[in-house]
């Protein structure tokens, strides 16, 4: 026997890692997404918060709506030229983090209360997901301890899903086991997305949330994707098929 021979090749890893430029990378993130930011003082001093992304203008601005905090955080934390890091999520192609640093260029408090940033030089996506993610609206539900939560399935791969709805509460815990049911109503055919959540955020006033699949939950979701069909914008559940035999229409 050779003990020497050598170990069979993997395939090349998927680069999970790029860099953007400019402006390039706010068309990354959709306005009204809620994103992390992180103010670093030149002491070393850091300061987390969450903030809503507004936009960006032609002349290199972008502007996120102000926190609430204390009185004594932004006086000792939102100076003009103090680093912010900001982190958020892109919903284009597969999902990425997007993440990128900056300086705070103006706190502007009258009329309105904004923060407004350089538009940094460049900025770093990583790549969230390794299989190819269907676009989706189909209702679902979670059943909690004393009711059904009514969801929408926004989206699905072979490994997980995303979903949302409008109510404020409840909130789901990172880690959090749930069980996402979709029902096909032309034929009452039930499929149960089991697994547990992955991450959270607010987006638009809506909860949004993406969840991991287990071994049962990637089976139920292999079942569903085989019963649906693109309709041009988005996937949909196939329609039954028509009697086309003597006497049908």
């Amino acid at each position: 026997m050779n003990t020497n021979s050598a170990p069979a090749k993997k395939p090349p890893a998927r680069p999970r890692e790029r860099v953007i430029m400019g402006l390039q990378a706010m068309d990354f993130i959709q306005h009204g997404t809620e994103a992390s930011l992180e103010i670093v003082t030149p002491l070393g001093q850091h300061l987390n918060f969450k903030s809503n992304f507004i936009g960006f203008d032609d002349q290199q601005h972008i502007f996120f709506t102000m926190p609430r905090l204390t009185k004594k955080d932004y006086e000792e934390f939102f100076m003009e030229g103090f680093n912010v890091d900001i982190e958020g999520i892109s919903e284009q192609g597969e999902g990425a983090l997007i993440r990128f640093r900056t300086r705070i260029a103006h706190v502007v408090l009258r009329p309105i209360q904004v923060l407004v940033f350089p538009v940094p030089q460049q900025a770093k996506l990583v790549l969230l997901r390794n299989e190819v993610r269907y676009e989706l609206r189909l209702p679902g539900d979670i059943q909690l301890s004393n009711r059904k939560l009514g969801v929408i399935l926004t989206d699905v791969s072979s490994g997980g899903c995303g979903f949302s709805y409008d109510a404020i509460s409840p909130e789901f815990d990172v880690g959090q086991k749930i069980v996402l049911e979709v029902v096909n109503k032309a034929n009452g055919d039930t499929y149960a997305l089991s697994g547990g959540v992955k991450n959270g955020r607010t987006k638009r006033g809506k909860q949004t949330y993406g969840m991991i699949f287990d071994e049962p939950g990637k089976a139920n979701c292999r079942r569903l994707l085989s019963t649906l069909i693109y309709d041009g914008t988005k996937y949909v559940f196939k329609n039954p098929k028509k009697d086309t035999g003597p006497g049908g229409s």
